[in-house]
């Protein structure tokens, strides 16, 4: 992948085969289980997992390392919050994550549109749609429902050129006595790349959108729990990689950077209440890292408001780790937020070859 091209957020490697376990990864829609244990562990002690350093690009634009060299970028996914269409169409945005040629892609706040205007959903091409989870019903004063748009959705693409789905599905992953209406959920896939070997476990990627936004935060003793709740409903399920707009900061440091002009940090700090809303800005992620999901500890700007909300996890137990490559999707392809406000964030990276 062109450094001049991307300004990349996280890298992370996956060994080709590696088995990568889901819950019920023995299940027969996973693609069942390598014949015993003993052959599960060989397969997992090759999967390592190194910095990509230097650059050679393949005919797709692949960073693959140095020349020469056996790393070779694997897998790549991206997570990118769509701003509901608000600053780009559907097709713009269908341009730009082509062009981003990621092999899975997870989107938040895109849009379910209803039957009779299937032409103006987000359609990329050389790409199929994995999974998708109905979130909120869209307000008539929002851009995208006068082109038939009805529901926000979370929404895993697929490259046809290199992934296979073997099974999605989705869920609500909200308390509905807390958020009424205003429900959030996941969309799951279990994917397998093509070319690789036989006994390769699917890899499960979730893409989530936790509850936020100024409202929210402005209630957040309502709320509170809310955002946490939601995470555990998505762990439950196990995926191999998390991704999206998780509404969470890394850290509170970060938090008291960023939000000193925000009127929900304000007003909570005037009523005596900072520590309990610094809590809420971390319930994500905590949740994420108390499971033992791992991201790098380098952070960027991920909104136009400035801190880390969107993040790509990885479970500890499928011999996945990341690489030092590190980069947040800006500049000529997706704009300086002029597409959305939110930067894509893209994790890809390289193995040796076994």
């Amino acid at each position: 992948m062109t450094l001049h091209l991307l300004c990349s957020f996280v890298a992370a490697a996956f060994w080709p085969s590696a088995a990568f376990t889901s819950p019920d990864g023995c299940a027969v829609d996973l693609g069942g289980c390598p014949a015993d244990a003993a052959t599960r562990e060989e397969v997992l002690d090759h999967s390592v997992l190194l910095q990509v350093s230097g650059h050679v690009d393949d005919s797709r634009g692949r960073d693959l390392g140095p020349k020469g060299d056996k790393k070779r970028p694997q897998m790549i996914v991206a997570t990118w919050n769509l701003k509901r269409f608000d600053r780009a169409t559907p097709s713009e945005i269908a341009v730009s994550l082509a062009q981003v040629g990621a092999d899975v892609i997870g989107t938040n706040e895109d849009i379910e549109f209803n039957e009779s205007s299937q032409d103006n959903a987000l359609s990329i091409p050389g790409y199929t749609k994995a999974a998708a989870c109905r979130g909120e019903a869209l307000w008539e004063s929002e851009t995208a429902y006068a082109l038939g748009g009805r529901w926000l959705q979370n929404a895993i693409y697929i490259r046809d050129e290199t992934m296979t789905k073997v099974h999605s599905f989705s869920k609500n992953i909200s308390d509905a006595q807390v958020v009424g209406e205003y429900v959030r959920c996941t969309a799951i896939a279990d994917l397998q790349m093509k070319g690789g070997k036989k006994r390769n476990l699917p890899i499960r990627v979730a893409a989530a959108h936790l509850i936020g936004g100024q409202y929210v935060d402005s209630q957040f003793l309502t709320f509170e729990g809310e955002k946490a709740y939601e995470m555990r409903q998505v762990l439950l399920d196990r995926p191999d990689v998390l991704m999206g707009d998780l509404n969470s900061y890394p850290d509170t440091e970060r938090v008291e950077q960023r939000q000193q002009a925000y009127d929900p940090y304000i007003d909570a700090k005037g009523a005596g209440q900072l520590d309990q809303y610094l809590g809420w800005t971390r319930q994500g992620t905590q949740e994420a890292e108390h499971a033992g999901y791992m991201r790098l500890q380098n952070f960027e700007n991920t909104t136009a408001y400035g801190g880390t909300v969107d993040h790509i996890y990885l479970r500890p137990d499928v011999s996945l780790e990341f690489s030092q490559s590190f980069e947040v999707m800006g500049g000529h392809i997706v704009g300086n937020f002029e597409q959305s406000d939110h930067n894509l964030v893209m994790a890809g990276g390289s193995s040796s070859e076994a």
